[in-house]
């Protein structure tokens, strides 16, 4: 045989040893919710009963497998309540997010022909004008970026 005709499988270990935890996390919390678990949970797994809030995210006794379960969870009732949403509520989020876009891209393309024309403000004034531009709908500066969740997920920083 040539070498060049060998196939390997590349495994990520990682993301498999991830996913079979999730799924011993999902069972754990389907049975603590069934009241099928008999034995008290250990404090690093108590966010599973509880949900995880805000001032827990910080918290070092959270073991960082449940923290992003958990995040993972939530992320995918969003998901979910997104999809659900009727056509007029699709429309609006569609609107809006379109809205936001453009307005960013003219305020930005204003400041840039303004800087060219008359030449750099002060830092400070242009850190301003660039925030205002950059400025999101109320609603979506609550949840996290699709880059941040996917760090998360996929980097496995708290690992």
């Amino acid at each position: 045989m040539w070498p060049s005709c060998y196939m390997y499988i590349y495994v990520n270990t990682t993301e498999a040893e991830l996913q079979k935890n999730f799924t011993k996390l999902s069972e754990l919390q389907e049975k603590v919710r069934n009241g099928t678990e008999t034995e008290p949970l250990p404090p690093e797994l108590q966010p599973l009963i509880t949900g995880l809030d805000d001032q827990d995210s910080d918290s070092s006794v959270i073991d960082p497998v449940v923290r992003i379960f958990l995040k993972r969870q939530k992320r995918m009732q969003e998901v979910k309540k997104r999809r659900e949403a009727s056509l007029i509520e699709r429309f609006q989020r569609f609107a809006s997010k379109k809205y936001y876009s453009i307005r960013r891209g003219f305020l930005m393309t204003a400041i840039a022909l303004r800087n060219l024309a008359v030449g750099l403000p002060p830092l400070e004034q242009l850190t301003r004008e660039v925030a205002y531009a950059n400025m999101k709908e109320p609603e979506t500066e609550t949840e996290t970026s699709q880059d941040e969740r996917l760090k998360d997920e996929v980097g496995h920083g708290e690992l």
